[in-house]
């Protein structure tokens, strides 16, 4: 290569090789701009890459700290400790997914409802336990969310005239989060209805 560029600097040039010299002069000119396209896309990519591999390693930590949350709440729902609550933003909507149920309750509602129910029944979850992470509807990108499908025994004591009845059920449940790591927004989907008047 070395020897074409002094052949194209030399004044005693014939016609072909002062063509061939432009040709590979080109070719040097081409190849330098190329490599510079080639390393700023690099870059970019690279850059872009990481951007992405931190968010996903951020959505990965709220969810997995709101998972923990939700552990807890179980835990204390089937304790009937009214700590459960606390988990909770003093506005918490459930969804109302029971027959002729409202489309929103609150978490006043619930918690009288969840008291009355405590006082009758006991819950233990008897399934394995696998949190799902939940997405944005509109990004579809993972959101902090925690979902998954439970199966829980809804027991009713035994008294001193009947015995004690259990009837498991398999639910669908879906949490939402505030940026503080407290539930906002809860559904419960399940045939929780025909469960307690099979007990009853």
């Amino acid at each position: 290569m070395q020897a074409f560029k002094y052949f194209a600097s030399t004044s005693k040039l014939t016609k072909n090789g002062a063509f061939f010299a432009r040709i590979i002069n080109l070719a040097f000119y081409l190849k330098s701009k190329i490599m510079r396209t080639l390393t700023i896309t690099s870059a970019v990519f690279c850059l872009g890459l990481f951007a992405c591999q931190s968010s996903d390693d951020a959505a990965t930590k709220i969810f997995n700290a709101n998972a923990v949350t939700i552990a807890e709440a179980f835990a204390e729902f089937e304790a009937e400790d009214d700590h459960f609550f606390t988990h909770f933003t003093d506005s918490a909507i459930w969804r109302g997914t029971g027959l002729n149920a409202p489309d929103s309750i609150l978490l006043d509602q619930v918690t009288s409802k969840y008291k009355a129910l405590w006082a009758q029944y006991d819950y233990e979850l008897v399934s394995e336990v696998n949190f799902l992470p939940g997405v944005n509807a509109q990004t579809k990108e993972v959101d902090g969310s925690v979902r998954g499908y439970f199966k829980w025994n809804i027991t009713k004591p035994a008294t001193d005239s009947t015995e004690a009845q259990s009837i498991a059920v398999k639910v669908y449940e879906s949490f939402d989060f505030n940026p503080d790591g407290q539930i906002a927004f809860a559904q419960v989907y399940g045939n929780l209805e025909a469960a307690y008047a099979e007990l009853e």
